[in-house]
């Protein structure tokens, strides 16, 4: 099995064929397979605990901007506790209460609402209160078991699987600490829970990484952006500064903009605004030129997505006057106010595709001085976004919409052709690094899970890591 790259590690799995039989099937013969009860009676576990119900759990008045961390389901993200958005309680109220004190390096596991979230108490934090959603596994580390590796088995497949089936016998998510304790956990030996721990701790490190570096691209792109859409390139590909170059611009009712700039509604150049047709088709996605509806999915920051689309049915006729081209520009109307005045263009498209209802496509005019690909960044940009947003009508934040006059009459700048070209260049560049970081992100996860499902069952044996 191949390492992620830059793991400087040496390839560390060693198949076997020495397992037994045990309750959640064929197991390593070195392993063993307890329930909770067994290992908080064989003092493996040392407690096991949620936190405070009824009269005693602190209610929404109580909270503190700061003070004690009030741990609900919601805030275990990614292995750990999102502090920022956890509630807090006094230092008064924290020793009022009976139970639920969680200690540094304790497991939580979330057991109600949410199932199956897991993070570790970080040592930075000596005092820590759960909610009745989240219970803590206090294990004698070291004894028999370490607590990183029950932190990984709680998200292991099989265990996660378990809890699933169990909170699904309930009328509602919850499994109480009774039943938690019924639950059975695999044991190796120490030294190959520490190796599984290593590796396992080695690809969320990368997944960490790659998902801060995905973050600061896209963070600075959009600080790029909004420089491009202000101050342009001059000659030299460089941001003009108006401090520096003043006479570089020009001042208008809007703000200033570069001196060859224009400023122009976007309807003058709009040779065709209209949308598209929703009628109820078939669950799945089109394939071998079949005839088809875009989602409104189909439209997304990122750019256009022809595979998010449903079949057409047998009985209907498809409405070529829907059917999208390459260059359209395509923008969401209608939805949640977030999804609302998407902008997208379509560099190449398959055929027989045809654009929902929830969508406006528009079609430029032959002397348009825009390029299709600029028109997402300039109706993208933060002045356009937020007056689009002001516009938006509906009865609820999850329905609102935009109409034809909105598009029509927004007011956008317009550098010359060969300026938004080369602004398009830069940008998708940025766009290049971001898929491929996004895509080495998605293999990293999928590489993780089936560590995981490997590792933790003892499908893979480990020999030493050097």
């Amino acid at each position: 099995m191949s390492f992620c790259r830059g793991w400087g590690m040496r390839e560390v799995l060693v198949k076997t064929e020495e397992f037994k039989d045990s309750p959640v099937g064929r197991i390593p013969k070195d392993w063993s397979c307890l329930t909770i009860n067994d290992c908080l009676r064989e003092g493996i576990i040392i407690d096991v605990q949620d936190g405070n119900h009824g009269e005693a759990h602190p209610k929404t008045d109580d909270f503190v901007t700061e003070g004690i961390p009030f741990v609900m389901a919601k805030d275990l993200v990614n292995g750990q506790i999102n502090i920022a958005d956890c509630h807090k309680i006094t230092w008064h109220q924290y020793q009022s209460l009976r139970i639920g004190f969680a200690h540094p390096r304790d497991i939580l596991l979330s057991h109600k609402g949410t199932i199956g979230l897991t993070a570790i108490v970080p040592n930075s934090l000596p005092d820590v209160m759960l909610t009745p959603q989240v219970t803590y596994y206090r294990v004698a580390e070291g004894k028999q078991l370490l607590g990183k590796f029950l932190f990984w088995f709680f998200q292991s497949p099989l265990f996660q699987h378990k809890l699933q089936i169990l909170s699904a016998q309930s009328t509602r998510s919850y499994i109480g600490i009774t039943l938690q304790k019924t639950l059975l956990i695999l044991i190796p030996h120490i030294d190959e829970q520490k190796n599984i721990a290593e590796i396992l701790d080695t690809v969320d490190e990368a997944i960490a990484r790659t998902s801060s570096l995905i973050t600061k691209l896209k963070q600075t792109k959009a600080g790029l952006l909004q420089d491009l859409l202000t101050r342009g390139l001059d000659e030299d590909g460089k941001l003009r500064d108006p401090e520096a170059h003043p006479e570089q611009f020009k001042d208008l009712a809007l703000g200033r903009i570069p001196q060859k700039w224009t400023v122009k509604e976007f309807g003058e150049y709009i040779a065709h605004l209209d949308s598209g047709w929703s009628p109820i088709c078939e669950a799945e996605p089109v394939a071998n030129g079949e005839w088809g509806v875009l989602k409104t999915t189909a439209v997304v920051w990122s750019g256009y997505n022809p595979s998010e689309s449903k079949k057409l049915p047998s009985n209907l006729e498809p409405r070529y006057s829907a059917v999208v081209e390459t260059d359209d520009i395509l923008i969401t109307r209608k939805g949640p106010r977030e999804r609302v005045g998407v902008v997208v263009h379509i560099p190449s498209t398959p055929a027989n595709l045809m654009m929902p209802d929830t969508v406006f496509r528009v079609r430029l005019k032959e002397s348009s001085p825009l390029l299709p690909a600029f028109i997402p960044l300039t109706l993208g940009s933060i002045a356009v976004q937020q007056d689009w947003n002001r516009k938006k009508v509906g009865l609820a934040e999850a329905q609102v919409d935009i109409n034809y006059g909105i598009v029509r009459e927004t007011i956008i700048y317009i550098p010359p052709k060969s300026e938004q070209k080369y602004i398009i260049q830069i940008l998708n560049t940025y766009d290049t690094r971001i898929r491929t970081e996004e895509a080495y992100l998605n293999k990293l996860k999928l590489q993780k899970q089936g560590l995981m499902q490997d590792l933790l069952t003892g499908k893979v044996r480990l020999n030493s890591i050097k």
